[in-house]
């Protein structure tokens, strides 16, 4: 069974990688899949899946991705019950190089982007005045996240270490044992809180396992048998090494570089002190008979409106002078806005057409979910 298994999982993981696309090595892989399987995933999204507004961009948890998933089984099926043994065993060999490598590559990127306090960010202004029984699971963790430097720092370098430890042969199994802690955990995480990249950390999970095939009898043996065992010398493919040798500095060399580009290029490598637009904040507004209590400024161009209710309207903006703001909400109407800014006075007045708001600027940096407390006893907490 398991030697009928791992040729339909290599060849899928292989097809896996080539074609589902990752944004950060560029919008090459996307262009291709698009190519490839866009029309027909378009089609098979109208007529089997009843979905005519799809993403047909194969994103995780997207239908494109599931058909794309759908295509790619039986096509692995396929392939493998047709090949012969000897291309059988060549196409194991491969693909959990491959495999072994694109680990790397998304530990590397998922690593740093903790390091440097870029996937779990500061929580905007409209999130942390918004009631904590009014978020949905998934913003309530993604915030929860955020508000720890420490922890993500730390979540970072724990994957980094794990990507190293992959690359060399030697302690390749201990890196990916790691791996296979940090993805099922990144898994559950991902199914507890609603978060939309499951079916992608799931099919990261498969891999760690299938990267380990030739190391669980071993390891049974090893630590629950407590045998003494001589580990078999693994199939390898002398005349293939140069060329993955090669291709492995290559493409790890890029991948790194396109990870740390941005960073590189801003010279910010802590997220939470990245420069923020001059409105961006919270603004409360001082008439008390107003409906509208808060007008937030997202980091992304995005004026949020909440009112007494915590009901939110947010519109995206685009500074087109000193004080005027052209808003557009999701039906494209577009809306001109005209303020005056007072920062002496923290002070902001916003002006559509004959209706003035006026608003007091909010120090939402220092609230209690972002203040760097730490107590080493109990006594200590206030």
């Amino acid at each position: 069974m398991r030697s009928k298994l791992l040729p339909v999982a290599g060849t899928f993981f292989l097809l896996f990688i080539l074609f589902f696309p990752l944004d950060f090595l560029g919008d090459f892989q996307r262009k291709v899949s698009l190519f490839l399987f866009g029309d027909l995933t378009e089609w098979m999204a109208k007529s089997l899946f009843a979905t005519a507004d799809a993403r047909i961009d194969f994103s995780s948890d997207s239908t494109s991705m599931f058909i794309l998933v759908g295509m790619f089984l039986p096509l692995s099926l396929l392939t493998a019950i047709f090949m012969g043994q000897r291309y059988s065993r060549k196409i194991l060999y491969l693909s959990k190089e491959i495999v072994v490598l694109y680990l790397v590559i998304v530990l590397m990127k998922y690593g740093f982007d903790k390091v440097f306090k870029a996937q779990f960010y500061l929580p905007e202004p409209n999130i942390l005045y918004s009631r904590l029984g009014n978020l949905d699971k998934d913003i309530l963790f993604w915030s929860t996240m955020g508000t720890s430097r420490l922890y993500s720092v730390s979540m970072g370098i724990v994957e980094l270490t794990a990507a190293f430890l992959i690359l060399f042969s030697r302690t390749r199994a201990l890196g990916l044992l790691l791996s296979v802690g940090i993805l099922a955990n990144i898994f559950l995480i991902n199914i507890g809180f609603d978060i939309s990249v499951k079916f992608f950390s799931l099919i990261l999970f498969l891999m760690t396992i299938f990267a380990l095939k030739d190391d669980w009898i071993f390891m049974y043996r090893f630590f629950i048998l407590k045998q003494e065992i001589k580990r078999k010398e693994i199939e390898s493919y002398p005349k293939l090494q140069p060329f993955l040798v090669f291709f492995r500095n290559a493409f790890i060399g890029i991948s790194v570089m396109l990870i740390l580009l941005p960073y590189s290029n801003s010279g910010n490598y802590n997220d939470d002190t990245a420069e923020r637009s001059l409105l961006h904040g919270a603004f409360k507004n001082v008439d008390q008979y107003s409906d509208i209590q808060y007008i937030f400024f997202h980091r992304n161009n995005y004026l949020i409106l909440m009112d007494k209710n915590e009901k939110m309207t947010d519109f995206h903006f685009n500074l087109t002078s000193k004080n005027r703001l052209i808003l557009e909400n999701y039906n494209g109407q577009k809306t001109n806005l005209d303020f005056v800014y007072q920062k002496e006075d923290s002070l902001l007045t916003v002006s559509v057409g004959r209706y003035k708001i006026k608003t007091k600027e909010q120090n939402w940096r220092k609230m209690n979910a972002l203040r760097p407390l730490f107590h080493t006893r109990i006594e200590n907490l206030k």
